[in-house]
């Protein structure tokens, strides 16, 4: 007898997996594999493989699909998908939808939508998406030759990026601020948030700083709530309600990963 089969819950998990490779891909700098990857989250269409997950990664799909030269059809992709959503989605998809149509948008229609969602300060609940809304904006203006209104946005962007341990962002946004004649600092020495950690540490605080709760996260990495439950007690990670009960957001990446050094 063959045991029933949750279809939301497996579309969750897959959704889940498309998207962590995507990031992982994008970090590298492999486009063509990111825009692959992320757009395993939507059908042709524009029908989501989830209807929550799939949408967390339209903006990153957007700067995939940029740098992989796939403007166009993504495009097409994304206004299929955001269709579907919502006229009122809230602020955190507000904000993701506004800088996936910033960077495919025609070069004299993208300030519209980079500069929207930076007006509502709700946005800065999520620290890391919000940086790259300001890395994406600031590079756009930087390249309309406005550096004077391009440099508070990557100056924020990059304090961001260092305090979350985003080296491959935190890189990006040092480029950029060179490009408008700005000498950047690099700390010496300094231990970047992710230092240390074992590499499923490493995924752990990623996928907790998107947002995902104990229970997604365990999901996406093969572990039962048991399992997870009981893991700061054999010093894979701290124990508390960071990890027992809470979601993390963005915000919370230095601290937790200063836990997981201490007690690996």
């Amino acid at each position: 007898m063959r045991a029933a089969v949750d279809t939301g819950e497996y579309r969750g998990f897959a959704a889940g997996i498309w998207q962590t490779a995507g990031l992982a891909a994008l970090a590298r700098g492999n486009y063509v594999t990111a825009y692959a990857q992320f757009s395993r989250l939507f059908a042709a269409d524009g029908t989501p493989l989830h209807h929550h997950f799939s949408y967390l990664a339209v903006a990153d799909l957007a700067a995939a699909a940029v740098r992989a030269e796939r403007r166009l059809e993504a495009r097409t992709l994304v206004e299929r998908a955001l269709a579907r959503v919502d006229p009122a989605p809230g602020p955190r998809l507000g904000q993701l939808t506004a800088r996936a149509r910033g960077l495919l948008a025609e070069p004299d229609r993208a300030e519209a939508h980079f500069a929207a969602p930076l007006a509502d300060p709700t946005g800065d609940t999520w620290p890391f998406e919000r940086a790259q809304l300001q890395l994406d904006y600031g590079e756009w203006l930087r390249r309309q030759r406005r550096i004077n209104d391009a440099k508070p946005l990557l100056v924020t962007a990059l304090e961001t990026f260092r305090r979350l341990g985003a080296a491959p962002w935190t890189r990006r946004a040092e480029s950029e601020l060179r490009a408008c004649g700005v000498t950047v600092q690099v700390p010496q020495g300094a231990p970047g948030a992710l230092d240390g950690l074992t590499s499923q540490q490493r995924e752990i605080v990623v996928l907790a700083g998107h947002g995902l709760t104990n229970g997604e996260i365990a999901d996406r990495l093969f572990l039962s709530p048991v399992t997870f439950s009981v893991a700061p007690q054999r010093g894979a990670w701290p124990p508390g309600p960071v990890w027992l009960c809470a979601p993390c957001r963005g915000d919370d990446l230095g601290g937790v990963a200063a836990g997981l050094r201490g007690t690996a």
